[in-house]
C-alpha cells in the first residue's frame, strides 16, 4: 500500500507506488473515475485549487482527467489547457539542453565551469564564522558541468535552511525575483542570469565541489552555460532546439497577453485555507526582460510535459524526433549522487532526476530505473523507462501538506493499478 506521505518534500517524491499487474481493459475506466474522485474531492475540501493528472503508456493515454478551479474565487473551472509555472519541474528540461550539447560536442560533462563562465574561478567554499566574520578556503577542484547537474558544486538556494552561507545569499540578493522562499529584509535579487551567475560566483560555497548534493541554483547556472556556449539566448535555445521539435507549443519563460487566461493564479497554503499568492496580471511571467532561470522559471502546459516526459521514456525520440541519444538518455538515469536535506531518507539521483532503485520499489516508492522530480508549485512527474510509460500531475498551489499528498497518492494509486510491471 501506498503509505501516507510525510511533510517533506524527498519523501513525497520518494511515494510513486508499489506496481502490481496492469488491469484488464474494463478496469481501466473504474480506476480513472476513483482517481478523478479523491482530486475532486481534493479540491471540493479546500486542499488544492484545481489538477491535471495524466498517466501514459507508450502513446496511450489511460488516464487524463482534469478537476477543480483555475480561479477559486471567480469559480473558474480549470482547463485541460491551463498553464502552469513549472518551477523546479524546469530541470530536467535544462539538463536535457546539456546532454544535448555534449552530444554536439560543444561541451563536455567533466569541464570546469569556469571554462564558459570565467567570473567563476578563484570559487571560495565557506569553513566556519558568522555571516558578518566568515572563514573561507579556495575550492580543492573546480566545479564541472556535472557537478551542476547533480547539485554537487557546492551552491545552495536562500529557502532550503539557515546558515550563515543562506544568511549571505538573503542579504546580497543571491536570487531571483520569486514567491518562492522569500522574506521581508531580503536583499534585492538579481535582474538578470549574468547578474544572479556573478553574484553566486561571489558567494560563499556551502561545501566543496563534488562532496554531497545540495539542492541549489546549480541548474540556473548550467542555463548560462547554454548561453555561453550556444551564443543564444536561453529561451531562443529551449524553443529552437526542444520545444518546437516537440510540439510544446505552449511552454516558455514568458505567457503572452493573448494566453493570459489560460495562465492560472498562484496560491498558497495556510491556516486559513489556500490564499492567492500571485495572480496572472500580477505574475513576472509577463515580463520578456525577466531572469531566464533554467532552474525554476519556465511554464507550460499538461500536455506539453507529457511530450518532454514521452521522449525520456522513449530513449531521447518522440514521433520521429530524436532530441538525445539512448546513451545520453541511459547516462542521466544513471545514479551519480545520494539526494540528501529533504528528509531521514536518502535516494538515488542522476543528472537533473530524482531515481527509483530495488530498495524504493519494494518499500513502494520509485520504481527501479524510474526518474522524475517536482515543482514548488505541486506540479509533479515521473518517467518509468521499463515500462514506456509517464505519469504526471500538474496544479497550481505553494505548500507540502495535506494538499500535496492528496495529489500525490491518488495519482501513484492509479498508476499502481494501471500499468504493467
Amino acid at each position: 500500500m501506498i503509505r501516507r506521505a510525510a511533510a517533506t518534500f524527498a519523501l513525497m517524491m520518494l511515494a510513486a507506488g508499489a506496481l502490481v499487474p496492469a488491469a484488464a481493459r474494463d478496469e481501466v475506466a473504474p480506476v480513472r473515475e476513483q482517481l478523478r474522485a479523491e482530486l475532486a474531492n481534493a479540491a471540493a475540501r479546500g486542499r488544492i485549487p484545481g489538477a491535471i493528472a495524466i498517466i501514459a503508456k507508450g502513446t496511450e493515454r489511460l488516464v487524463d482527467v482534469t478537476v477543480g478551479h483555475s480561479d477559486i474565487a471567480a469559480k473558474k473551472p480549470l482547463g485541460h489547457d491551463a498553464i502552469f509555472r513549472l518551477y523546479s519541474m524546469s530541470k530536467p528540461i535544462t539538463s536535457v539542453a546539456i546532454l544535448m550539447l555534449a552530444e554536439r560536442g560543444k561541451l563536455r560533462l567533466e569541464d570546469p565551469v569556469a571554462h564558459y563562465l570565467p567570473e567563476w574561478r578563484d570559487m571560495r567554499v565557506y569553513v566556519s564564522g558568522e555571516l558578518d566574520d566568515m572563514v573561507t578556503e579556495p575550492v580543492r577542484r573546480p566545479v564541472t558541468i556535472a557537478d551542476l547537474l547533480t547539485h554537487s558544486g557546492g551552491l545552495t538556494y536562500h529557502f532550503t535552511g539557515d546558515t550563515p552561507v543562506h544568511q549571505y545569499y538573503r542579504k546580497y540578493g543571491v536570487m531571483r525575483d520569486t514567491p518562492v522562499g522569500r522574506m521581508s529584509g531580503d536583499g534585492a535579487p538579481a535582474r538578470t542570469l549574468r547578474e544572479l551567475v556573478a553574484r553566486l560566483s561571489r558567494a560563499p560555497m556551502l561545501h566543496q565541489p563534488g562532496e554531497t548534493f545540495a539542492y541549489s541554483y546549480s541548474t540556473t547556472v548550467l542555463g548560462a552555460v547554454i548561453e555561453r556556449v550556444s551564443g543564444q539566448r536561453l529561451d531562443r535555445f529551449l524553443k529552437a532546439e526542444l520545444f518546437l521539435p516537440l510540439g510544446m507549443t505552449d511552454t516558455g519563460f514568458y505567457v503572452a497577453e493573448a494566453d493570459l487566461d489560460r495562465f492560472t493564479p498562484l496560491y498558497r497554503e495556510s491556516a486559513d485555507g489556500l490564499q492567492v499568492a500571485e495572480t496572472p496580471e500580477s505574475s513576472d511571467y509577463r515580463d520578456p526582460a525577466r531572469l531566464l532561470d533554467g532552474g525554476g522559471a519556465i511554464a507550460g502546459s499538461a500536455d506539453d510535459y507529457l511530450r518532454f516526459a514521452q521522449m525520456l521514456a522513449n530513449d531521447g525520440t518522440l514521433g520521429g524526433v530524436q532530441i538525445l541519444s539512448k546513451a545520453s538518455v541511459d547516462a542521466m538515469f544513471t545514479p551519480r549522487i545520494a539526494l540528501a536535506g529533504f528528509g531521514p531518507e536518502h535516494a538515488p539521483f542522476g543528472y537533473g532526476v530524482l531515481l527509483g532503485d530495488a530498495e524504493s520499489e519494494a518499500r513502494g516508492g520509485l520504481p527501479a530505473g524510474a526518474g522524475g522530480w517536482a515543482g514548488s508549485g505541486n506540479t509533479w512527474f515521473f518517467v518509468d523507462r521499463k515500462r514506456r510509460s509517464v505519469a504526471l500531475v500538474m496544479t497550481h498551489f505553494l505548500g507540502n501538506g495535506e494538499g500535496q499528498a492528496a495529489i500525490r497518492n491518488a495519482l501513484t494509486s492509479a498508476y499502481s493499478q494501471l500499468v504493467r510491471p
